[in-house]
């Protein structure tokens, strides 16, 4: 897995990496404003959208309520379409990141995302001595699942980690910026 930038403060800041990669080049390229703000624009909303550990991935699971979200917050307008440049680089950015642990890791956090929906949807219900003894039975099995989730995400990180690796063999530290 490739370390392409880093959120500090609620901003994305992109490597030289991530530009150097040419679906963003092209979207660098393409972008004449001298501050580069579109570019920098499509960088963040493809990063906030779909970054396993960002903020909006982890509090809002149905992928196209974030995309609306975040393109009204970014772009000014929640029907924002990317163009064509932009939907290879998010299909890139996809494709680079998607490790065997990633991939287990959103397919766990999407069932648990199921499983919550499930059990809003039967607070109305009553309850007898059957079903109170599955519900406990449930909890007890989300307890398991939340636990291979924590070790998920340290999987992930480990593996962002270890792509991360300056000269010396010494390991940059995911709050460090680079100079």
């Amino acid at each position: 897995m490739m370390h392409l930038f880093d959120l500090v403060g609620g901003e994305v800041v992109p490597h030289a990496d991530l530009w150097a990669l040419p679906p963003f080049t092209e979207v660098y390229k393409a972008d004449k404003d001298k501050a580069k703000d579109h570019a920098n624009k499509v960088v963040k909303f493809i990063i906030l959208c779909y970054y396993w550990n960002s903020p909006y991935v982890k509090s809002i699971g149905d992928v196209k309520l974030r995309e609306s979200k975040l393109k009204q917050q970014i772009f000014k307008d929640p029907d924002y379409k990317l163009t064509a440049e932009e939907e290879i680089c998010l299909a890139e950015y996809k494709e680079l990141l998607n490790t065997r642990n990633l991939r287990m890791l959103t397919a766990i956090m999407n069932k648990l995302d199921t499983i919550s929906n499930y059990y809003e949807e039967s607070l109305e219900e009553e309850l007898d001595e059957t079903k109170i003894q599955k519900l406990l039975a449930g909890f007890e099995k989300v307890k398991g699942t939340i636990q291979t989730i924590d070790f998920l995400e340290k999987a992930v990180k480990a593996e962002e980690l270890e792509s991360s690796r300056v000269r010396g063999d010494n390991k940059v530290n995911p709050f460090e910026l680079p100079k």
